[in-house]
């Protein structure tokens, strides 16, 4: 299967490009949006993608629970770069990922490289409430 981010082979985990886009597929699914920042020389960023992310717990969880957004930090969507600068401004080692709820509210985020360990664990954060109805 071909990567659907626009920077790196992420094993076949589905991507969009357009916050709109994830925002829509999540309130649809009852899932949260992961919001990947980063940029294509960024050795955290293609780590995150290429090594954590298609690890297969974090990968079965990243399915159940979440829509995933590649932002470009070059040339981010206005909306996308909002948020990081609403609620990221500290941030400044990347990748940043943010987490957000299917109607655009903010979780949480996190900045630099994260292990599979770390990356769970953001994973159980960031995903609370995702997945099931109340």
């Amino acid at each position: 299967m071909s990567s659907t981010h626009p920077h790196f082979e992420d094993r076949g985990l589905k991507w969009h490009t357009k916050l709109a886009d994830a925002l829509a597929e999540a309130k649809r699914d009852n899932k949260h949006v992961l919001i990947e920042y980063g940029r294509e020389a960024c050795a955290n960023c293609r780590a995150l993608v290429q090594n954590v992310m298609p690890h297969p717990q974090i990968k079965a969880e990243l399915e159940k629970k979440f829509v995933l957004l590649a932002t470009d930090c070059d040339s981010p969507e206005p909306e996308v770069r909002a948020i990081g600068a609403k609620h990221m401004s500290h941030a400044r080692s990347l990748p940043f990922v943010m987490y957000l709820r299917s109607d655009g509210s903010f979780v949480f985020g996190t900045q630099g490289g994260r292990d599979p360990h770390a990356f769970s664990h953001d994973l159980l954060h960031g995903g609370e409430d995702a997945g099931h109805h109340h």
